[in-house]
């Protein structure tokens, strides 16, 4: 029988959280209160988030939602893991999702550094699973790196 699963996350940032999933093209809609998640059943299992891919962007029939845990001050994910696996792969969060979070989060930070630095360079480079981000400000430089397991 299918159903929602809780993932336990590092997602911290709603705004690196919301362009993340924009990047990879999922059209998160973002709601200020809980809104229900819709499952595969069409019902929602009581299961409700602030942050919600709709299945049908990723052709799937349940939806995934981001939920804020106030206790842990991370977001959760709320996903139907058959459809998600069957849609997004068995390793969507830590092979698409980190990833992006991670580059948007190093990009956030990026801005906030300009403000001490000033004028900043990005340069994107990957070489197998190992993306890195170079920062390059007037007269210093910082290297951030990720890797995708």
């Amino acid at each position: 029988m299918s159903h929602f699963s809780t993932v336990k996350t590092k997602l911290a940032n709603r705004d690196c959280l919301v362009q993340a999933l924009q990047d990879l093209q999922l059209s998160p809609q973002v709601h200020e209160t809980p809104q229900p998640l819709k499952g595969y059943y069409g019902d929602s299992q009581g299961q409700s988030a602030e942050i919600i891919v709709k299945g049908r962007i990723i052709q799937a029939r349940a939806d995934i939602g981001f939920r804020w845990n106030q206790d842990n001050g991370v977001y959760e994910m709320i996903q139907d893991d058959y459809e998600v696996i069957k849609r997004l792969g068995g390793k969507f969060y830590s092979n698409q999702l980190m990833p992006a979070y991670g580059r948007r989060m190093v990009l956030a930070k990026a801005e906030e550094l300009r403000e001490k630095f000033g004028s900043c360079s990005i340069t994107e480079t990957s070489v197998g699973q190992v993306q890195t981000l170079r920062l390059t400000f007037a007269g210093h430089q910082e290297v951030k790196q990720f890797a995708r397991r």
